[in-house]
C-alpha cells in the first residue's frame, strides 16, 4: 500500500498551542507509525524566524506534521525544507487577526494565574466524533503539561506573517487537513493553504472540530492515507 512509505519514516511533529505531541498519537498508532519513528518538537520560542534550525532535520526522508499553531510554524518554512511530505492539521496560512489579539493576550494571563487545565477549560471548543470526553481529558491535560510556554506560543500567534507565500514556494506535497466543523481555523484557510501549494492537497474531515486529531484519529489517518495513495497513482 502507499501509506506504507510514510508509515516506515522519521516523523516531526510540531503540536499546537498548550499541546504536547501527545496530540498526534492515536493518529499515528493508527498510521502504524513506530514510537521510536516520532520525534517531537516543543514551540518553545516567539517568532517563526527562530525555528529555522528545523529545516535541516526535515530531510528528503522526513514527514513534517503540524497541528494548529505548529502547522502555522511547518507552513512558513515550507520553502526552506526539504521533507518528504508536509500534513497540516487545522492551518490558518494568513497573518494574526489583530481582533484575536486581546484573546489570546488574555488566556496567557489566565495560564499564569489558574494553571493550563482551568485557563482552557471554559475555552474549550465544541467537540465531534465518537469520544468527546476522552478528548477533553486529554486537552485539558496538555494544557497543563505544557502552561510554562503559553507566552512564547502567544508571541508567535500574534507576530506571524501569513504563510501562502511560502506555500507557494513549497518543495514537497502538503497534505491539509481540516475539521468540518472547525471555527478556529475554518475550511477555507485550509483549502487555501492547499490551493497555496504547487502539489496540494486539502481534506475536510466530516464532522469533525479543530481538534479533529484527538475526536477522531481514525478519520485523520485515513484521510491521509487516499491522500498518499492519490500521489502514488500520479506518479
Amino acid at each position: 500500500m502507499a501509506i506504507d512509505d510514510l508509515t516506515g519514516r522519521p516523523w516531526i511533529l510540531l503540536p499546537g498551542t498548550l499541546c504536547t505531541a501527545a496530540v498526534f498519537d492515536d493518529f499515528l498508532d493508527a498510521l502504524a507509525v513506530a514510537p521510536a519513528q516520532r520525534h517531537p518538537l516543543i514551540l518553545d520560542r516567539p517568532s517563526v524566524e527562530d525555528y529555522v534550525d528545523l529545516c535541516p532535520l526535515a530531510s528528503q526522508d522526513t514527514v513534517v506534521c503540524g497541528f494548529s499553531l505548529g502547522a502555522i510554524v511547518a507552513a512558513h518554512l515550507a520553502d526552506r525544507m526539504t521533507a518528504h511530505r508536509l500534513v497540516l492539521f487545522g492551518i490558518n496560512p494568513y497573518a494574526n487577526d489583530p481582533a484575536k489579539a486581546k484573546g489570546r493576550r488574555d488566556l496567557a494571563h489566565d495560564v499564569a494565574l489558574l494553571g493550563g487545565a482551568d485557563a482552557m477549560r471554559s475555552r474549550l471548543p465544541d467537540l465531534h466524533g465518537p469520544d468527546r470526553k476522552s478528548a477533553k481529558v486529554k486537552m485539558l491535560a496538555m494544557a497543563d503539561q505544557t502552561a510554562p510556554l503559553i507566552d512564547a506560543q502567544t508571541q508567535l500567534a500574534l507576530n506571524r506573517p501569513g504563510a501562502l507565500p511560502a506555500l507557494s514556494r513549497a518543495r514537497a506535497p502538503v497534505f491539509s487537513l481540516t475539521g468540518s466543523n472547525d471555527l478556529a481555523a475554518p475550511p477555507a484557510q485550509g483549502r487555501a493553504a492547499a490551493e497555496a501549494a504547487p502539489m496540494g492537497q486539502f481534506a475536510s474531515l466530516d464532522g469533525l472540530g479543530h481538534f479533529a486529531l484527538l475526536e477522531n484519529p481514525m478519520a485523520c489517518a485515513a484521510s491521509v492515507a487516499r491522500m498518499e495513495e492519490y500521489l502514488h497513482n500520479l506518479a
